[in-house]
């Protein structure tokens, strides 16, 4: 869904800017009229590349302990406004002061929470806005909160374990890129030149170097220039939504990283059916503000049908069932859950399942990606010193 940006006017109120999320213009100001909000001006679509930098400059916005902290004081009784002013007064940065007290002013210009939020792009995840606007149409903002709290604490969790175990790796990997390429652009060549300098025909063991020196820096040229122009011109001559389908295409047919990218996928989108599940909130919109959730274009593209086959009326498990993204067992699991009332829970548990077998999955991908890298390391370094010793060799048996 894109995000649009519309002048509107309010009953008694003066015009204001409201960006709305929206799959076209013609739903945004369908959405405006909803919201009692009259569109006068469309100003523009909010370009996610704008939306990027946006993000960077709110860096020092933490979301997740805002949401801790509100859905605290929510669950506490306490008004929505009131609890985003106690936030705002112990607020230590100005910058998150200011993004509070800015929410606090959209509630007093009648606006609604989900809006607000949905009006700050990618500051907040893709699911946040959606959630939200579903607690406060069941009146159940306290809960979904505290659902977002747990969800978004998890989420991080798992992004951190991401982040520090591949320190290691990363560094592993780039000492051994760095040792390949000084071998290979800066001794090869000048031991070739030594060769050279004393008037001898090259070994074939040194050609051989030489050829593979030659493979990396122009390969390595080469395929930055690929990149560049990849990023520059292939939005433009493919269009931004084919490319995307392509980059799906590309990951999902890696091994062990397209199932990685599936299993994340998936446990977002079982937890959100799950929050939302167990907020009684109608099967329909569960299921279409699950499916957002989902970045993979293709993966997304296979719930399609989702939606027609409930209101065709088959229960979620059946309609769910053929899915070759879903892990098997849940469309079962899911049914004992219809059949006993305990759907939520039994989604919960799914999703946990599945964000610990994501946890497992890198940890074994990380755990293979090391030795893989420092045998290749070594095996570069034994077919320079091999070839080099080999020359020597050879120039040795001439001179004698």
């Amino acid at each position: 869904m894109a995000l649009y940006l519309y002048k509107a006017i309010q009953p008694g109120k003066s015009a204001q800017d409201v960006t709305v999320e929206a799959e076209n213009q013609r739903e945004a100001e369908q959405k405006l009229r909803r919201m009692n909000m009259l569109p006068v001006k469309f100003i523009r679509e909010v370009d996610p590349a704008q939306q990027e930098k946006g993000f960077f400059r709110r860096s020092r916005i933490d979301v997740l302990d805002m949401t801790e902290q509100l859905s605290a004081l929510l669950n506490s009784a306490i008004p929505l406004e009131r609890a985003l002013s106690i936030i705002a007064e112990g607020a230590a940065q100005p910058e998150q002061r200011e993004f509070l007290q800015t929410l606090r002013q959209g509630l007093h210009e009648g606006r609604k929470f989900s809006d607000l939020i949905r009006s700050y792009g990618t500051l907040f995840p893709g699911y946040y806005a959606n959630l939200i606007e579903t607690g406060e149409e069941t009146g159940r903002l306290p809960e979904v909160l505290e659902e977002l709290r747990r969800f978004m604490a998890e989420s991080r969790e798992l992004k951190d374990f991401i982040i520090t175990s591949s320190i290691y790796p990363i560094v592993v990997l780039s000492v051994a890129l760095l040792v390949t390429v000084l071998m290979f652009a800066v001794f090869v060549p000048q031991f070739v030149t030594q060769f050279e300098n004393m008037g001898r025909e090259l070994p074939g063991s040194m050609v051989f170097l030489m050829n593979m020196s030659n493979v990396i820096i122009y390969g390595g040229i080469s395929l930055v220039v690929l990149v560049i122009l990849s990023i520059t011109l292939l939005p433009k001559l493919v269009g931004r939504e084919r490319l995307s389908e392509l980059r799906a295409q590309f990951i999902l047919a890696l091994p062990l990283f397209g199932s990685l990218n599936v299993a994340v996928e998936m446990g977002k989108f079982v937890r959100t059916l799950a929050i939302l599940i167990s907020n009684h909130v109608d099967i329909i919109k569960t299921v279409r503000i699950a499916v957002r959730v989902i970045q993979n274009p293709l993966i997304r593209d296979s719930f399609n049908e989702l939606e027609n086959k409930l209101k065709s009326g088959l229960k979620l498990s059946a309609a769910i069932e053929k899915n070759k993204f879903l892990p098997k067992g849940l469309a079962s699991r899911l049914r004992v859950g219809e059949e006993s009332g305990t759907s939520g829970a039994m989604l919960m548990k799914a999703a946990s399942h599945l964000e610990e077998d994501t946890r497992r999955q890198i940890k074994r991908l990380l755990s293979m990606f090391e030795p893989l890298v420092i045998v290749g390391l070594a095996l570069v370094v034994m077919t320079v010193v091999l070839a080099i010793f080999m020359a020597i060799m050879e120039l040795n048996s001439v001179e004698t």
